[in-house]
Parts: structure tokens; sequence; C-alpha cells
């Protein structure tokens, strides 16, 4: 039987999460560019670091992680608005010219994902005191459909049977009275 070495499963982690090295080295690029920059033209400093946070770095996480499905654009216009507020720190407030214009963008991807994150919570508060299903089932399909990981599915679970037993107890509570 063969042994797998060191190097074959570093391999195998690059071959699959290739995404890493190459966006620390994009942003390790810019950051060290606008370190040794004159601000000479600054809006297409700018311009270029504001492309490669919001649309390039996102852009390759996409391309990295395509066959995981939906979940993915998600966390793409999660790294978009995450670039477009790192460029906002990373200039300073009198070179920005180009920012002031697409501060929106943040602020409607922030809104997106927030709506989103409001559904599932909505679908799993329902499925808790809807149904019949136990707590360990409600977190398997919500694992399932969501694609958590094993200690987050165990989280949801003890979430929802604690959920699960205040409600009781509140009912239990009113119907006394």
């Amino acid at each position: 039987m063969a042994q797998i070495s060191g190097d074959h499963i570093a391999y195998r982690w690059f071959r699959s999460n290739w995404f890493y090295p190459l966006a620390i080295a994009v942003v390790l690029g810019d950051v060290t560019a606008l370190h040794f920059q004159d601000w000479s033209q600054p809006r297409l400093l700018e311009g270029a670091l504001l492309f490669d946070f919001a649309v390039v770095v996102p852009l390759l996480y996409l391309w990295c992680y395509r066959a995981r499905g939906a979940a993915v654009l998600l966390r793409m216009v999660g790294l978009a608005s995450l670039g477009i507020w790192a460029t906002s720190h990373l200039i300073p407030a009198e070179h920005q010219h180009i920012l002031g214009s697409v501060g929106w963008l943040r602020t409607m991807a922030i809104t997106v994902l927030a709506v989103i994150e409001i559904k599932i919570l909505f679908s799993f508060y329902k499925a808790i005191f809807a149904s019949d299903k136990t707590p360990e089932e409600i977190a398997g399909k919500l694992s399932q459909d969501i694609k958590l990981p094993p200690w987050v599915t165990r989280l949801v679970a003890i979430e929802a049977r604690l959920l699960r037993r205040l409600s009781d107890f509140a009912r239990g509570l009113f119907r006394r009275r």
C-alpha cells in the first residue's frame, strides 16, 4: 500500500485551493505598489487597486471554486464588498475619487447578503417551530442545503434543541395563566 507523503498532501491542497496563494500574491503586490507610490497619478492607482480587490480577487475565487455551486456566488459578492471596503481604507481620503462613486455597491452587496441571511434564518426557525422533525434532522437538512461543516451542524442542532425547549417552556408558562 502506498503511503501519502506530506509533499503529496500539500500538492493536492494547492491544486484544489490555488485561490489563496494567488489572492495573497495579488493583494501583497498591490499593497507593495501602494507603499512605493509617489501619488503622482492617484486615480490610476485607486482604479487599479479597486479593480484588483473588487473584481479580480472575487473572479479568481469564482473560478477556483466554481464546482461548489451557487454558494460560491454569495461568497464572491462578499469578497467584492470586502475589496471595496479594503480599498477605501488603503487609499488616503484625499486621493479617493472613484471610491465615492462606487461606495453604494458595497452597501447594496451587504444588503443583499443580509436579506439572504435573514431568509436562511427564517427557514431555519420555521423548520424548528413548525415541523415535527427532530433538531438533528433539521440541522442535517440545513447542512445539505447550505453545505455547512460538521461542527457547525452540531451547533445548529444544539441551538434548535434549545429553541424548542424554550418555546415549549413559554407555551407551558402561558397555558398556566
